[in-house]
């Protein structure tokens, strides 16, 4: 599968809106180039096609306007699959292991921040405005202390952001820790530190606000502290790195006894972790559940399309595109636009029928027009693609 083929399923090619972050589309070098010139700081949105957080900060973060002004102004941006490309290199240089992970870099290609996973618009924001304050000179001060043992909290709370930019767990647990022994207690302020910087059920923080659950229903509202306890035990085993099945499996029993989990949950979970170690088998018996049982149901043509997106990295027999063909015929009788298009012309390119390919495609270019959408250049190479295609 091309890089180009890819991207079309991915939502790269539908965040491109004005009023958001207006994203670099060069490489590596003419991007540290530009940061240069203007002196800005780089930001850089390390995504996979497979990643459903990264479609939704795609989808309906990055696109906000305030958020667009904010970035815009202060950062040159650019977006990197992690699996293609410059993001191949790119993702071993600033060791990325998660998705998406954020990450501002100085002019010298220097960490100064780091953020990982999904936020909220105005979180997002926060995190742009530590990267702009970040100083060299200020952490290797705390450090010293730190060493020292002699921070004080609040110089420890700003040691670990600064800890926390340069994506070492071990370390960011350890200082979160020691930070959390001095300033633990129940209130809104504490739940808001915790649910902003601790992803893990054995973190000390995480046991303590279970622990005091009642407590925290009281400041933050039961329903916003029992989704955050369900989505910490849900993601650290959705975004954990597994090194077989078995362990994953009884990582998804153990879940089991921590959460009522739905079989819409389950399936999504399998979907994505198949996905992500290329277990075509498995992964093709998740999506087709999903599929049937809930997309369908729902008229979710974006889930469908996630779908797709995650069978293109596969070698399919003819009767698994088939399958696939089904789930994009019914995305696209949901809602007929160029994204849905581009995936049955995808569909039909690898059934080797040029023809219909080629017409699917045609009708995503229109539908670009129509909905005067900015990536209809994307297209145009993909329909090259099907031009030139040999079978």
């Amino acid at each position: 599968m091309t890089i180009l083929t890819v991207a079309l399923l991915t939502t790269v090619c539908n965040q491109a809106i004005a009023d958001g972050i207006e994203f670099n589309h060069g490489n590596w070098e003419e991007v540290k180039a530009t940061a240069n010139k203007e002196h800005k700081i780089i930001f850089i949105d390390f995504y996979t096609t497979w990643c459903a957080p990264c479609k939704f900060m795609a989808q309906t973060i990055f696109p906000l306007k305030d958020v667009g002004d904010f970035y815009n102004k202060n950062f040159v941006c650019i977006q990197v699959d992690a699996e293609k490309g410059e993001g191949i290199e790119l993702k071993r240089k600033y060791g990325i292991s998660a998705y998406p992970t954020m990450i501002f870099t100085n002019e010298k290609e220097e960490v100064i921040h780091r953020a990982i996973g999904s936020s909220t618009g105005s979180e997002f924001i926060a995190q742009g405005k530590v990267a702009l304050t970040a100083s060299p000179d200020e952490f290797a001060e705390l450090k010293a202390k730190y060493l020292k043992n002699e921070l004080n909290k609040d110089e420890l709370y700003k040691y670990f952001i600064r800890v926390k930019a340069l994506g070492k767990d071990k370390e960011i647990n350890e200082v979160f820790d020691k930070y959390f022994a001095i300033a633990a207690n129940v209130s809104m302020e504490m739940f808001n530190e915790i649910t902003d910087n601790v992803n893990s059920p054995d973190s000390k923080a995480f046991v303590y606000l279970e622990q005091h659950r009642e407590g925290f229903y009281n400041v933050a509202g039961k329903e916003k502290v029992d989704k955050y306890i369900r989505n910490t035990y849900i993601e650290d085993v959705e975004y954990n790195r597994y090194k077989s099945n078995e362990e994953y499996l009884a990582a998804m029993d153990k879940l089991k006894t921590k959460v009522n989990l739905t079989e819409k949950e389950a399936l999504n979970i399998d979907a994505n972790y198949y996905c992500a170690t290329k277990d075509k088998d498995h992964y093709m018996v998740a999506a087709s559940k999903l599929a049937t049982n809930y997309y369908y149901l729902n008229k979710d043509d974006f889930q469908l399309s996630n779908l797709i997106g995650g069978a293109s990295r596969f070698a399919l027999s003819n009767d698994e595109w088939l399958t696939v063909k089904s789930w994009a015929e019914h995305a696209l009788s949901i809602k007929d636009n160029a994204l849905n298009n581009a995936s049955l012309a995808l569909v039909y390119k690898n059934l080797k029928n040029k023809e219909q390919a080629l017409a699917y495609i045609n009708k995503s270019l229109e539908d670009c027009r129509r909905d005067n959408e900015t990536y209809a250049s994307r297209i145009e190479m993909f329909k090259k693609e099907i031009e030139n295609a040999v079978y």
